[in-house]
């Protein structure tokens, strides 16, 4: 060979590069040929594609398992093991692997067959007392039959297209059934009879049959709970969630022992199955999540959904926005699954349904009220009494336009980050578009005395888009998508679209009455907001003198970073309006502030983030009303972040000695923090 290439010093190796150039002269080009154990999933197996659930690298079938018998007697803590890890699988692809690498790799699943009670043959009725075959052909397979269906309705509501297949969860179920054809009701009387043969049964010690009912009890309530779910029968959730706390406490309680080495409840599990399913890729086997882990995610998909069963019954959307700020703001562990997200959004809206029960003039009506307290009828008098345009009054659109971007970010909330922030990029058009169109309607409006309503309507749209863009720029640092040359950009402009939505609330609380600006739950809650934004603003300001300092590239590299990371403020659609948009970032600007920041001597970033903890323990004492009960979580988040700005005291107290301070000594990490950086320990 002329190549440089070698053979091994091994007699056990031939040279057949000769035969592979003569065959492959015979072939067309495209052509594969495969031999008859190296298929062709095995050869693109071999290849990664830089998804590490996937990668699997070329790994044959072992061939050493024997093989698998689904009648043989089992113990009933062997039962109760297998059920356990069942559990795993079926979190498992709650998190995102597929079907066939965890719930389709525990074998009983495809072998439902050959365990029905009423096909079994006679002499597998084994008198070993200690095994009865009715521990598997009754109660092993009944949980089996529940797991499926739980798995099933769980798939009809991610399916609906809330949240993204491929990318939050995975659809593809191999063509394996998932009992599909079985009614809940079925299912649900097939777990019944399973739980009376185990109460009943004397051949099984009574710590087990506790322990073996506790589990078929929790899996009957999890189908009648996920069964509520999808059809949205909100009332029957907190009965059957606060039973399957009681039954996973029981059951966390009373650990089924590790299977013995020579046990056959471990072979109930092959991770290599999933290379025999019908796949449209390889897909690399996986380790299941420990056991204390799959009931740590179980309670808190039950704590998510028995969130759901509140928020459902409260009408205002702001609520519900409140919430799903929080959600993101302050992620709690094992709460964020797709199954509940997707849960969520359908509740929001879902076949021209708002909140189960209202059409969808509820969200002009929620945004008219919640926001300035004009009652929807007033605004439509208002409008329709003094148009004096030429053309006839666009105020469907203007309400269709509402309703959609409202209903949008509400559920925005609860779609998965990267997901949410390019949701929020392309809004951002359609509030300017709302923003003209109304700017437009009040050119072609009678005159009125005092305050008028498209102008308060005008603050409020601007108000929503500020908070979209803020949003934009606080979920970079949450992504970590900031490298240290943009985050001084980033905080600037913080400062300057807060300084912005900080006027808005300033004009819309000025315009309610006095009344109302006393007692309305809408002005309590910009006060709050008020505050609390200030808050941030400062702690922005005081960010970006202190990483001023860290910008390492040239003005013109800087400028070409900042085109790529804000191209959403540079569609040419923009330019089809009169009315410039609002709030849209400025790179002269930045290079100027850069320039003046550096050169106050009378600046001290440490008093900027003591201002803020000010605000911050001020605002814990008028949190505001529209977060409901979850106003306790409000006011965590808030006083996190005042014990936050309380280290970052320790920020220079002027803009010299900022010179010699070691700005190494923040750190940015969003699992501690989401926006803003903490202080190293000094030790």
């Amino acid at each position: 060979m002329d190549d440089g290439y070698h053979m091994l010093d091994n007699n056990s190796y031939e040279d057949v590069t000769a035969q592979f150039e003569q065959t492959s002269r015979d072939m067309e080009p495209g052509a594969l040929m495969f031999n008859k154990d190296f298929p062709l999933h095995d050869a693109m197996a071999a290849f990664e594609i830089g998804e590490p659930r996937f990668d699997s690298g070329l790994a044959l079938l072992d061939d050493s398992r024997p093989p698998f018998d689904p009648l043989v007697p089992l113990l009933p803590e062997e039962v109760c093991w297998i059920i356990d890890r069942a559990f795993s699988c079926e979190i498992a692809w709650h998190t995102g692997y597929t079907l066939s690498q965890t719930v389709f790799s525990f074998l009983y699943v495809h072998a439902l067959p050959d365990i029905d009670p009423d096909t079994i043959s006679p002499h597998h009725h084994d008198p070993d007392r200690a095994r009865p075959v009715e521990l598997v052909s009754v109660v092993l397979r009944a949980s089996v039959l529940g797991l499926l269906k739980c798995c099933d309705l769980a798939w009809r509501e991610l399916v609906k297209g809330n949240v993204y297949d491929c990318e939050d969860w995975q659809s593809d179920k191999c063509d394996v059934p998932m009992s599909e054809a079985f009614p809940a009701s079925r299912i649900l009387g097939i777990l019944d009879e399973a739980c009376v043969w185990v109460r009943n049964s004397s051949r099984v010690r009574s710590t087990w049959r506790t322990a073996l009912s506790h589990r078929l009890v929790l899996r009957k309530t999890l189908v009648e709970l996920f069964s509520a779910l999808l059809s949205k029968d909100y009332f029957r959730f907190r009965p059957l969630i606060e039973t399957a706390r009681v039954m996973l406490q029981h059951v966390r309680a009373s650990p089924p022992p590790p299977p013995r080495s020579c046990s056959p409840a471990p072979h109930a599990f092959d991770p290599q199955f999933p290379r025999v399913l019908v796949s449209a890729i390889p897909l690399q086997p996986i380790q299941l999540p420990e056991q204390s882990k799959v009931w740590d995610t179980l309670a808190g998909l039950l704590d998510s959904l028995e969130q759901l069963s509140v928020l459902i019954e409260i009408p205002d959307l702001s609520t519900w926005d409140v919430v799903g700020t929080l959600r993101i703001w302050q992620p709690q562990p094992n709460q964020s699954l797709a199954y509940v997200r997707s849960a969520f959004q359908s509740a929001i809206h879902e076949n021209g349904i708002i909140l189960n029960k209202y059409l969808q003039k509820h969200a002009v009506d929620c945004f008219l009220m919640e926001a300035l307290q004009i009652p929807y009828d007033s605004f439509i008098s208002s409008f329709q009494t003094r148009w004096v345009g030429p053309d006839s009054l666009p105020l469907r659109h203007i309400e269709r336009t509402i309703t959609e971007l409202l209903v949008g970010r509400t559920k925005s909330h609860w779609y998965n980050p990267p997901r949410r922030r390019r949701y929020c990029m392309k809004s951002l058009f359609d509030w300017h578009k709302l923003y003209a169109t109304l700017t437009d309607v009040q050119k072609h409006l009678s005159p009125v005395s005092g305050m008028d309503v498209v102008t308060r309507l005008r603050s409020v749209v601007l108000m929503r888009r500020l908070e979209t863009i803020s949003d934009i720029v606080l979920s970079g640092f949450q992504l970590s998508l900031y490298s240290v040359n943009e985050r001084p950009l980033a905080y600037w402009y913080l400062t300057r679209v807060l300084e912005q939505h900080l006027a808005c609330l300033d004009e819309i609380i000025e315009v309610l009455p006095s009344k109302q600006r006393i007692y309305s739950m809408p002005c309590s809650e910009f006060q709050f907001r008020a505050r609390y934004l200030t808050a941030l603003q400062a702690l922005s300001l005081a960010l970006f003198a202190v990483t001023v300092k860290t910008m390492g590239s040239s003005w013109e590299r800087l400028r070409l970073n900042f085109l790529r990371r804000y191209k959403w403020a540079f569609m040419h659609e923009y330019e089809d309006f009169d009315v410039p948009p609002v709030g849209h970032p400025n790179f002269l600007a930045f290079t100027t502030s850069c320039s003046v920041i550096l050169q106050d001597k009378e600046f001290s970033p440490a008093e900027q983030a003591e201002l803020a903890e000010r605000l911050l323990r001020g605002s814990t004492a008028a949190p505001g009303r529209m977060a409901g009960p979850w106003t306790p979580d409000r006011m965590e988040f808030v006083s996190k972040m005042a014990e936050l700005c309380r280290d970052l005291r320790r920020l220079p107290k002027s803009m010299d000695e900022l010179q010699t301070w070691d700005v190494e000594q923040l750190v940015w990490d969003p699992d501690v923090q989401p926006w803003f950086p903490v202080m190293r320990n000094r030790s």
